[in-house]
């Protein structure tokens, strides 16, 4: 699955979630998290942005289980206490301040309680942070039982001690904390007692020494509500819970638990159960404690590396406070829970036996190119690319460190799979990347034991598909080859990713297949209408229709070259669980679902909110069906926690180890094949890395890298046709062949190799090609842009500045707007008037604010730019300074490695510099002359200096 941003995490929502940005200041109870496409447990409502009474910062959760009736009951009478009531907060039970709804009938009004400490929370200064305070709960419950007879204390710092046991006297004001806020959200907050300017907390121990048996409570719930009646009690689960979640487990301690064992999907096939139920079936096991990144992680099997918590792990019970909040009734573990360890990982690859071993692995955005604007050459400034040459973030490691983590993982991971065909998904769309990772497993597994089928920059993704193989196992017969017309357009329309398809011959009995490499669009990035999730996640329908692409381009395979070849294997990431639309697509044209083979319970390769299930897949052709000996899945990645990868964000407790375990999110599936004997087949095969940019009258170069007649014939031709009607170029073999370009445009490039049998293999890529643009030194000194602002809202200004001895004559000048890659203006602001030596004018959007209009200022539509618009200075009609560069959208921002930034932020000119950029049709660095500060900055309009 494609993962936003940085590609490792999943995401589609559910349709009882909603996943946003959360940040929310936890203090009266804490610990949990959400959002980032990881798991929910009871349906997750994303927790306001408002502040909190405390000042702990941790996020959301999620919500669960079932009950039975209130047992809290004392072992001995209670005490007596003599501690006075204040007579603005009369003596209250605590189940009056509960009620029996979410929200407290008593909020905000002051209030005496008396009740049992049951669990302490209490911080202790810096070095044990929890979730400072405590919970009471009164001795014997009320006749009702819709009301908790359990409430939070918020008992910050300088508080008086309490410990279990206790019998305290507490008065405070009545308050709800970390509700959610927003249109449709359910009441998530908790109920709790704080201290405030009106009504001081006073805290008095009356007795110690309190038994309080928990409430027993089971699973399932009758609905999401049913634990309201807990909130704030000891409960105790006694049912066997099984791990069911973990994405948040390093993030904020938190994990779900589920009845009767992990919990699948239920378009998976392997339980009746609804997702609905799945829901009603679960608890949060939160850590006690609101600190985010926990160091050590908890729950963990050991303190090492080697340490790990899977999913399937069991526990036979937990005790512990019920909480609500962010969007989840989780239990605060007052003792600690015993995991068994049902899952133990699987050292080394399943046994899938025959002579030939296939496998297929997403490797989670396996990028040389790295967020940070370097890549692993060591280069800076750099960018990822799409296919068609549009920049885009990087979606895999931050920087060269986190790169070699996830390399490591990556290599250990194929390593284990010893498999002799790879089929790779996720893989950045550039050969570089490919032939990076094939050079790190071959330094591994030894010299030349893998190579690359050379597929090259395919698609309109950042990402693509990719094969390596064991040249000692199998042959290749004829090139790479990628769907056409109907089925490339297709199935590309809603991804960019075509399927790759290479066909193989086994070295001894030449037996053949069609290995064909897939990845489905996504589940995530859900639209509001249209294609949206109806039971199987969002972009059903578009999966469906690249399922029928799918078989539409197999039909054709099977049927090319001089011989046919009917055995067919299909792998790849699908994106859909083993009973939805698309997969039956491909079944119903006679592929067999080759994971249907096995045990119900080890099918599947990925976790996503709490729910597992298979999206990663191999089906064969009926021929093929007969010739498959095994299939297995390596259970490396889905069933371990998330901090367990490369990743060094948000890593306190660093765990990282160079091992397959959590190399990825999806685990890689195997298939063992026993290929019949086929006749010996002879196809040509030719490959070249094609640059997909190009100037004019500048020599562009193209690399031949394989050119092989095949078998016993002989090379007759090879030439390079460079789409723009120029005569063909012959080359002798491989290496470089250069051409020059007269005129620019989009041309397509095409090497054909043609043998002695008369068979032919082609080679295709497009080039682009720009007008050579001369960039000219610096004029003399003349009126240039000396500050941007680009702040929130309307707060957009432009300041120039005349650095010149003279007074300037503005009416020479005007500033120009280009937004969104436009060629043309979008607006032009003429100006006038005169400019004295070393003063400014400003242009400032006329929504802004004062502190963006200084003395002045001129409101004017070119100041109604983004971060990704550009904006030219001309004098006489010639341009002499810009920001930006003319006719390219860089996506949302022109932005530098060192972080400058024309998006949500303020650039001024460095003071060394004296002159205007006149070159708009260049790329357009920030770094290089602009000196950047916070969103919003505007203290420096109207005036400017320079060295």
């Amino acid at each position: 699955m494609t993962h936003r941003g940085r590609g490792s995490r999943p995401a589609w929502p559910f349709r009882t979630l909603a996943l946003t940005a959360l940040a929310i200041a936890l203090t009266a109870c804490g610990g949990g998290g959400g959002g980032g496409g990881g798991g929910a447990s009871f349906p997750l409502i994303p927790p306001s942005s408002g502040g909190s009474p405390s000042g702990n910062t941790p996020p959301p959760a999620t919500q669960p289980p079932a009950t039975q009736p209130d047992n809290a009951t004392p072992e001995v009478p209670p005490p007596t206490c003599a501690a006075a009531v204040p007579a603005g907060a009369p003596l209250t039970a605590i189940s009056s301040v509960q009620g029996t709804g979410h929200i407290s009938p008593m909020a905000n009004q002051a209030v005496t309680v008396r009740g049992v400490v049951v669990g302490d929370f209490q911080n202790t200064g810096s070095a044990s942070v929890k979730l400072n305070g405590f919970f009471v709960q009164q001795l014997v419950p009320d006749a009702d039982p819709l009301t908790s007879e359990g409430v939070f204390v918020y008992a910050p710092s300088g508080s008086t001690r309490v410990a279990v046991g206790d019998f305290v006297q507490v008065t405070g004001e009545v308050t709800e904390f970390g509700q959610t806020a927003g249109a449709g959200a359910k009441p998530d907050s908790i109920t709790e007692i704080v201290g405030t300017g009106a009504t001081a907390l006073a805290i008095s121990v009356c007795g110690s020494g309190v038994v309080v048996k928990p409430t027993q409570i089971t699973l399932p719930v009758a609905d999401e509500s049913t634990l309201e009646r807990y909130e704030g009690m000891l409960v105790e689960i006694a049912q066997p819970l099984a791990v069911t979640e973990l994405f948040e487990l390093g993030r904020y301690g938190q994990m779900v638990l589920s009845l009767n064992g992990r919990q699948f999907n239920p378009t998976n096939g392997n339980a009746t159960a609804t997702h609905a139920q799945n829901l009603l079936s679960r608890i949060m096991l939160d850590d006690g404690s609101s600190v985010s990144n926990p160091n050590p992680i908890p729950y963990l099997s050991a303190a090492g590396t080697e340490g790990t918590r899977r999913m399937g792990d069991t526990t036979q019970k937990i005790t512990g406070i019920l909480s609500h909040n962010f969007g989840a009734y989780r239990i605060q573990p007052t003792v600690a829970p015993v995991f068994a360890q049902a899952n133990p990982r699987q050292p080394t690859a399943p046994v899938v036996g025959g002579s030939l071993k296939v496998a297929s692995l997403n490797v989670l955005n396996y990028f040389t190119t790295f967020q940070d604007g370097t890549n692993s050459a060591g280069q800076t400034g750099q960018v990822c690319l799409l296919g068609t040459g549009v920049a885009t973030d990087c979606r895999g490691a931050n920087n060269l460190n986190e790169f070699k983590r996830q390399q490591a993982k990556i290599v250990a991971a194929i390593a284990g799979l010893d498999a002799d065909v790879i089929g790779l998904m996720e893989i950045q769309n550039t050969d570089v990347a490919t032939n990076d990772l094939l050079a790190a497993l071959n330094a591994k597994v030894g010299a030349n034991t893998y190579a690359a089928v050379n597929s090259g920059v395919f698609g309109t993704d950042a990402i693509k598909v990719d094969i390596l193989y064991k040249p000692a196992k199998v042959q290749r017969v004829g090139n790479a080859v990628l769907p056409t017309g109907a089925d490339l357009a297709d199935y590309t329309a809603a991804s960019g990713r075509p399927p790759l398809a290479q066909r193989f011959s086994v070295v001894g009995n030449n037996g053949g297949f069609w290995f064909v490499v897939n990845h489905l669009k996504s589940k995530g990035s859900c639209p509001t209408t249209g294609d949206v999730d109806q039971g199987q996640g969002c972009w059903n329908l578009a999966r469906v229709k690249q399922a029928q692409a799918l078989n539409s381009f197999v039909g054709k395979l099977k049927a090319m070259g001089t011989t046919g070849e009917t055995d067919v294997l299909m792998m790849g990431d699908f994106n859909s669980y083993l009973l939805e639309d698309p997969t039956k697509q491909l079944e119903a044209a006679g592929n067999e679902s080759l994971l249907k083979r096995m045990p119900a319970a080890d099918r599947y390769t990925y976790v996503f909110g709490g729910e597992t299930g298979a999206l990663d897949h191999a089906y064969v052709s009926a021929s093929l069906a007969t010739q498959v000996n095994g299939v297995n899945v390596w259970h490396i990645n889905s069933d371990e926690p998330t901090a367990l990868d490369y990743n060094t964000d948000f890593t306190t407790d660093d765990r990282y180890a160079p091992t397959p375990f959590r190399a990825s999110d999806h685990d890689p599936v195997l298939v063992g094949l026993n290929l019949a004997a086929d006749a010996a087949v002879v196809e040509p095969i030719v490959s070249a890395s094609i640059p997909a940019s190009a100037k004019t009258g500048e020599t562009y170069s193209m690399d031949i890298t394989e050119a092989t007649p095949g078998g016993a014939t002989t090379l007759t031709s090879l030439t390079v046709d460079w789409g723009d009607g120029t005569a063909a170029t012959t080359a002798a073999g491989t290496g470089a062949v250069t051409h020059t370009y007269a005129a620019p445009g989009t041309f397509s490039v095409m090497v054909t190799l043609t043998n002695s049998a008369s068979q032919t293999a082609t080679k295709t890529g497009n080039v682009n090609v720009t007008t050579t643009v001369v960039v000219l030194p610096p004029g003399p000194p003349d009126l240039f842009f000396s500050e941007y602002v680009e702040g929130s809202s309307n707060n957009k200004a432009i300041e120039l500045y005349n650095p010149t001895a003279s007074a300037i004559d503005l009416s020479l000048y005007a500033v120009k707007l280009y937004s969104n890659g436009a060629t043309a203006a979008t607006s032009t602001q003429a100006l006038s008037g005169s400019l004295p030596p070393g003063g400014t004018i400003v242009l400032a959007n006329s929504g802004a604010t004062a502190a963006f209009k200084p003395a002045g200022t001129f409101d004017s539509g070119v100041a109604n730019f983004n971060g990704d618009d550009a904006l030219t200075l001309e004098k006489s009609g010639t341009v002499i300074d810009r920001i930006g560069q003319v006719g390219f959208d860089p996506g949302t921002e022109w932005k530098s490695a060192n972080g400058a930034s024309t998006l949500n932020q303020t650039l001024r000119r460095k003071p060394t510099i004296k002159s205007g950029d006149p070159n708009p049709g260049i790329a357009f660095d920030t770094a290089t002359q602009w000196d950047s500060f916070p969103i919003d900055t505007s203290a420096g309009l109207g005036s400017h200096t320079v060295n």
